[in-house]
C-alpha cells in the first residue's frame, strides 16, 4: 500500500512534516464543521403553521363544496376571498423556509462526509503506523511512532465528536 511506504519517511523526518501530513488529510474539515456547529440555522415557525390551518379551517366555513372545487381543480374564483390570498402569501413563506432548511442539511452533509472521509483515511494511516511498530528496531522510532499514533487517536476523537454533533 502507498501509506505503508510512508510510514518510514514520516519517522525518519521531523514533526513538521507529520503535522503537514495531518492536515492535507483533514483538509480543513475541522475547521468548516467548528464554523457549521456555531452558525445560525433556520428555525421552522410553529406560527406559520398554525396560522394556515387556521386560515385553511376558516376557509372551509366561509367557502362552500362547489367554491372550493373549482378553485382546486380549475383554477377559478367566484369572488375573491381574502383568505385564499393570505394563504398564497403564507404558503410562499413556507415554501422559503422549506427550501432554505433544505440548503442547511445538504450543507451540512458535505461536511459530514468530509469530516468521515478525513477520519478513514486518518485509521488507514494509525493501522500502516501500528503494523510498522512491530518491524521496529530501534527505541526511538518506537517511541515516535507510538507518540504518532496517540496524536492520530487524538484527532480521530476530536473529528468524530464533530461527526456526532452535526448530526
Amino acid at each position: 500500500m502507498a501509506v505503508e511506504s510512508y510510514v518510514d519517511d514520516i519517522l525518519e523526518s521531523s514533526e513538521a512534516v507529520f503535522r503537514r501530513i495531518m492536515s492535507t488529510i483533514i483538509a480543513k474539515s475541522d475547521q468548516n464543521a467548528k464554523i457549521e456547529l456555531v452558525r445560525q440555522y433556520t428555525i421552522v415557525d410553529t406560527v406559520l403553521f398554525e396560522a394556515i390551518k387556521s386560515i385553511l379551517n376558516d376557509l372551509k366555513v366561509e367557502e362552500g363544496m362547489i367554491s372550493r372545487f373549482l378553485y382546486k381543480y380549475f383554477n377559478i374564483e367566484i369572488f375573491k376571498n381574502k383568505k385564499r390570498e393570505q394563504l398564497i402569501i403564507l404558503g410562499s413563506q413556507l415554501k422559503i423556509q422549506y427550501s432554505n432548511l433544505q440548503e442547511e442539511k445538504q450543507r451540512v452533509m458535505i461536511h459530514i462526509e468530509s469530516i468521515m472521509l478525513s477520519i478513514s483515511n486518518l485509521e488507514r494511516l494509525k493501522i500502516a503506523f501500528e503494523n510498522r511498530r512491530e518491524l521496529l528496531s530501534q527505541h526511538s522510532q518506537l517511541n515516535k511512532s507510538n507518540a504518532l499514533i496517540k496524536k492520530i487517536n487524538a484527532k480521530i476523537e476530536e473529528l468524530s465528536g464533530y461527526h456526532i454533533s452535526l448530526e
